[in-house]
Order: C-alpha cells, then sequence, then structure tokens
C-alpha cells in the first residue's frame, strides 16, 4: 500500500511538472512571431503568427494544398483567420484562397486593386460577399497590426490591368524590432524603382525569381541579408532565373528556395535579437 501511495504521488507531480512546462510553452509562443513561407508549388503563400493570431498572405495555386499547410501550422482548435492579404489577382496566388474563405471564418481581406476575369477570381468574390467578409482594397501607407508591437505596412498598391496585374502587387513591409520582413507579390523590375522605405533584413524575391525582378538596383536599396524564393519542383518557367541567382550571390545574400527546402519558418523570440531560420 505505501508503495502503490509514492507511484500515485510521483504521477501526480510529474503531471504537474508537463502541465508546468505546456503552459510556459504557450506563454512563450504567445509573445513569439513565426513567418513561414510554405512550400505550395509554383505560387505564393506566407503565414505570418503570433500566438492565435494570423495574416495569410496570398495561397498558391491549390486549395487542398494550402489547406495541408495551414492545418500543420494553425491548430485545430483556432478556426479564424484574422486578415488575408491578396497580393493580387493570378491564379498561382489566389487559388488557394477559395478553400481557406470556405473553411475558415475571415476576419478581414486586404485587396489588390487589381482586377481579373478568370473563373477563380470570381469565386473568389462571390465567396467574401456571400460571408459577408469585411474587404478593403490596398493602399500605400495602411498600417495592419497584427499586435501592438508587430505593424505590417502596405508600402505599394497600384492598378494594373487585367492582362498584366503583376505591377499591381500588393508590397507590403512587417517590422518586429529590429527584425523586417519585405513581401514584394510578383512586382516586375521598372515598378521597384517607385518603392520606398524597403530596407528589409528577409526579402521575399519577386515573382518567384523571374529575371524581369529584383533588379541590381532593388537589391541595393533593400540590402537583405537573406531572400527567400517561394517556387516549384522543376517548373516550366525556368524559375528561378539564373541571372536572379547570379545578383542575388553576388551581392553575398544568402538565397532560400522552397523547391529545396520545404516550408521556410523564420522564428522570432525577441524584438531585440534576430529571427532564427527553421526549414523542413
Amino acid at each position: 500500500m505505501r508503495y502503490r501511495k509514492i507511484i500515485y504521488l510521483g504521477v501526480i507531480i510529474l503531471l504537474i511538472i508537463v502541465c508546468i512546462l505546456n503552459a510556459v510553452n504557450f506563454i512563450s509562443s504567445r509573445k513569439s512571431l513565426s513567418v513561414n513561407f510554405l512550400d505550395v508549388g509554383q505560387g505564393d503563400a506566407i503565414l505570418i503568427s503570433q500566438g492565435d493570431r494570423q495574416i495569410l498572405i496570398d495561397g498558391g495555386p491549390s486549395g487542398t494544398k494550402l489547406m495541408e499547410k495551414l492545418g500543420k501550422y494553425i491548430p485545430f482548435w483556432d478556426r479564424k483567420i484574422e486578415i488575408i492579404i491578396e497580393t493580387h489577382p493570378d491564379q498561382d496566388h489566389i487559388a488557394g484562397l477559395v478553400d481557406a474563405l470556405q473553411n475558415y471564418q475571415i476576419g478581414e481581406v486586404i485587396q489588390s486593386r487589381a482586377e481579373n476575369d478568370t473563373e477563380v477570381y470570381k469565386k473568389l468574390k462571390d465567396i467574401i460577399a456571400a460571408k459577408n467578409i469585411p474587404a478593403l482594397n490596398a493602399e500605400a501607407g495602411m498600417e495592419i497590426k497584427l499586435a501592438d508591437n508587430i505593424p505590417l505596412k502596405i508600402i505599394s498598391a497600384e492598378t494594373g490591368t487585367p492582362k498584366d496585374t503583376n505591377p499591381a502587387s500588393v508590397v507590403a513591409k512587417l517590422t518586429y524590432g529590429q527584425n523586417s520582413f519585405l513581401f514584394t507579390g510578383d512586382l516586375p523590375s521598372e515598378n521597384e524603382k517607385n518603392l520606398a522605405d524597403i530596407q528589409a533584413d528577409i526579402l521575399k524575391v519577386s515573382h518567384h525569381g523571374s529575371k524581369y525582378a529584383t533588379s541590381t538596383e532593388f537589391l541595393n536599396a533593400v540590402k537583405p541579408k537573406d531572400a527567400v524564393i517561394s517556387v516549384g519542383k522543376n517548373n516550366k518557367y525556368g524559375h528561378p532565373a539564373p541571372e536572379i541567382l547570379e545578383r542575388l550571390s553576388q551581392a553575398k545574400i544568402n538565397i532560400w528556395r522552397t523547391d529545396e527546402m520545404g516550408d521556410i519558418e523564420y522564428k522570432c523570440q525577441n524584438p531585440e535579437i534576430d529571427c532564427i531560420l527553421i526549414a523542413d
């Protein structure tokens, strides 16, 4: 009987320790920031999280793939994404958003000012209207806050044309203490020279590494230490272009690619220290 009591006491103590550790991890996770460049193939999808709050920038070309990734990084009990940003209405950026809108409660959609007449774009707009999701056009200078100390600022939001929506890509900058991220959608080189306040530590390379974006002048202005290329394996476009890889190498910028590394995540535990890179 005495030994049984000792065993019971040991189990209780162990459970208390586990609960304390889980509580510490939970509190820590609520304070830390995660920026995850999701491996969704030939497309873009970026999930920014702090605790139970998320911003999703684009959704990639496949709803099935995006839902798999969101299920991996968002707890199953959290069915709300606070903000979705649609950088521009190309299929490889918005097709996955259709499933996100259907399966999650969405607080707000920040949308590109560009439009097109594709079926997937029409479906996206129909779901937003049917579910009465607040939708705002992105405007340069607009500031979105994931938390009080984590602003995401819209740097550029042009109009573009239905046949070429890339120039209308919403460009945004996320700041967390001494860490900063620049998200460029598919912005072409000729539009890069119009941008201001673009210096950042981590650059999401525009248009999956197309040779028609991310000029040397732009890299000199951003001065990133890391460049993330969201790109599909063996894609038909030849992305990333050898010219882009050469420009990045010449500038001594670290190159990280989703086709080689899978999901690329930055964990930011403290605004006063550098974010930590994690890959699949």
